[in-house]
């Protein structure tokens, strides 16, 4: 039997290795690691003892011959060692190899006896063999050991006569002693066995702690170097990022369509873009350090003094509007937005800040200023035409009623009975010879009298429709001096704000469609609240309520006569604006033309211009006011309010 292949001992304890399993603590996996290696060298040297006991055996029989010696030492010692050595090879943790190991140590002492026949130092064997047994620390084992030494010493005496044994055996007093000994051997084993393993698990727990020690430093120290790592890679990124953004900044700067410059207070410039540069007239490659602004050639010195002034004041400059000169000799205008720099070791002040070419826009708002000028005065045009239109509009109306008059009262004096007054006088004055006689006996003169008093019925009756025409004519006539007399009043102070009383320019505005209005059968409404005067002009304020009223006008004209309504309003709305509304039971206005609504050009009339509503908003806003349009749905009608400003009184 070889004894080349050593016992495999389990590895170290380690936190891999010594994982308990589910329902066990990392304590006990210690633990029973720590007794495995235990085992493990107690198997490699009692691998090497058995053998050493077989040999140990042989040359006993040798020194001791018998008949029997030589096949008792080779049966009996290959037994023991075989069986030991198979256990420790294929059941190394079992407790089954450890009790194999103890039976064989036991076995092989009383093989010593049994060949040395009985000598006395052969019992020494079995101290020796328990002694050996607990370096397994296994108290179990000892027990085992010490019940088959024992029950052997206390057996043996039965089944083998004296003669076999020899005089030096130990007697039975000395039996019992010897049996005491070892028995008190065990007990000491098994109480240091004990220790042993109480030295273990102490061992185990302190293990279980540098363990778990060392795993939270580890997992400390992997933890921090993942945070290093990725406060390294993220510091990477960081600085990857930055150095992109610097590239983008610089690439953006040398393209941006707007001058950025750096300069100090003496001049000095410290930095123009290629933009900059190009706006003055220089190529873009230019060294921009050697150019000075205290010179006063590109920078006007008095426009430079004023800018530093408000930077040093304010720390920050927006919107300075002022002049640069190109290299050319023209002149161009600029906006200027600039701040203070924080520039450590500079020994003066230092501006940032960027320069934006406003030549155009310039440009451009003085075309505007044109364009909205023409625009008004159009807008004023146009107003004048719609007032005029009305005025004319409404003086035909009138002037109609007046011709019917006319006609009337000319048909009325073509068929008048006043021939028959003449032909009774005819009559009279041909009869005044014989009057009396004519009027009591002639028949047609006793006629005459009921004939006369039918004719004065008759006359008097025309002469009062003819006074009645009459006061239609003079009527009509005031109608239209009124109307030309709002006219001029409102056309007297154009353009020129003034006092006005909201109610009044309501009264002058209806008072100027008032022929119309009843024409078409439209029901008025007036809600005047007391309020203050506002402040506006009228000829502008009639235009807008003139147009207004003939919009809602035109609005009424798909609702039935005699359900047509127009409201007019007059209200604060805040201490200092006074709100003017039209409000008609008209269609109304769809939502995605309220929006739209005061845009030139637009209209939901067939015939309409689209003007009217944009030129009465622009008259609005430039007296202070506004005109907004509300309507709640499709036939809801629609409200239109023109809001003024109050009237500040006098000081």
């Amino acid at each position: 039997m070889s004894i080349s292949a050593p016992v495999a001992a389990p590895p170290a304890a380690s936190p891999a290795t010594t994982a308990a399993p589910p329902g066990t603590s990392r304590m006990h996996a210690l633990f029973v690691a720590y007794g495995q290696r235990v085992i493990a060298r107690a198997h490699r040297l009692f691998l090497w003892l058995l053998v050493g006991q077989w040999v140990a055996a042989l040359v006993l029989a040798l020194l001791f011959p018998s008949p029997a010696a030589w096949p008792l030492a080779a049966v009996g010692g290959s037994v023991f060692a075989g069986l030991a050595i198979a256990l420790i090879r294929w059941r190394p943790f079992t407790f089954a190899s450890r009790c194999g190991v103890a039976l064989a140590q036991i076995g092989f002492c009383a093989l010593f006896v049994q060949l040395t026949a009985g000598r006395l130092e052969m019992y020494f064997c079995f101290f020796v063999a328990i002694a050996f047994l607990s370096l397994y620390r296994d108290w179990r084992v000892l027990v085992i050991a010490a019940a088959v030494a024992i029950s052997h010493l206390m057996l043996t005496p039965l089944w083998q006569s004296d003669a076999a044994l020899s005089q030096a055996a130990p007697s039975s007093w000395s039996g019992a002693e010897f049996n005491l000994w070892l028995l008190l051997e065990t007990a000491v084993l098994i109480w240091a066995g004990l220790a042993g393993r109480r030295e273990m698990r102490e061992t185990c727990r302190a293990q279980e702690q540098h363990q778990l020690l060392l795993e939270e430093l580890e997992q400390r120290v992997r933890d921090r170097t993942k945070h290093l790592e990725a406060e390294t890679a993220e510091r990477e990124r960081t600085a990857q990022a930055l150095r992109q953004n610097e590239e983008r900044h610089r690439n953006l700067l040398a393209r941006l369509p707007i001058g950025v410059f750096e300069t100090t207070r003496s001049g000095v410039v410290r930095y123009a873009n290629s933009f900059l540069l190009g706006m003055v007239g220089l190529p873009a490659h230019f060294d921009p350090t050697i150019i000075s602004l205290a010179d006063g050639r590109i920078f006007p010195t008095v426009d430079r003094e004023r800018f530093w002034h408000r930077l040093e004041n304010e720390h920050e400059v927006r919107g300075f509007a002022t002049t640069l000169r190109h290299f050319d000799g023209t002149i161009f205008h600029v906006v200027i937005n600039a701040r203070l720099k924080n520039a450590p070791g500079e020994p003066e002040l230092m501006a940032e800040g960027t320069v934006e070419d406003v030549s155009v826009r310039k440009r451009a708002e003085r075309e505007l200023d044109v364009l909205h000028g023409q625009l008004m005065l159009a807008s004023r045009q146009a107003g004048m035409a719609e007032v005029a239109t009305g005025v004319l509009h409404n003086v035909g109306n009138v002037l109609t009623s007046v011709n019917l008059i006319v006609h009337d009262v000319q048909d009325r004096l073509k068929g008048t009975r006043l021939t028959h007054l003449h032909r009774v006088v005819e009559m009279l004055q041909r009869e005044q010879p014989r009057l009396a006689e004519f009027l009591a006996q002639d028949p047609a003169g006793q006629k005459l009298p009921d004939f006369l008093a039918k004719l004065d019925e008759h006359l008097a009756a025309e002469n009062r429709q003819l006074l009645t025409d009459v006061d239609g004519l003079v009527r009509h006539f005031e109608h239209i001096r009124e109307i030309i007399v709002t006219q001029q009043g409102s056309t007297k102070l154009f353009g020129v704000l003034e006092s006005i009383p909201p109610a009044q320019l309501f009264e002058d505005a209806l008072r100027l469609n008032a022929e119309s209005l009843d024409r078409h059968g439209i029901a008025l409404d007036r809600l005047f609240e007391p309020t203050a005067s506002v402040k506006a002009d009228r000829h502008k304020v009639l235009q807008i309520l003139v147009n207004l009223l003939k919009n809602a006008k035109d609005a009424l004209q798909v609702i039935k006569p005699g359900e047509r309504q127009i409201r007019v309003k007059v209200a604060a709305v805040r201490d200092d604006r006074i709100a003017l509304s039209v409000e008609d039971n008209g269609p109304g206005i769809a939502p995605e033309n309220l929006t739209k609504i005061f845009q030139h050009g637009f209209t939901t009339k067939p015939s309409g211009h689209g003007y009217g509503l944009h030129a009465s908003v622009l008259a609005a806003r430039e007296m202070g006011g506004d005109l907004t349009a509300e309507s709640p749905g499709a036939g809801l009608g629609a409200t239109f309010t023109l809001t003024l400003p109050v009237a500040k009184p006098a000081p």
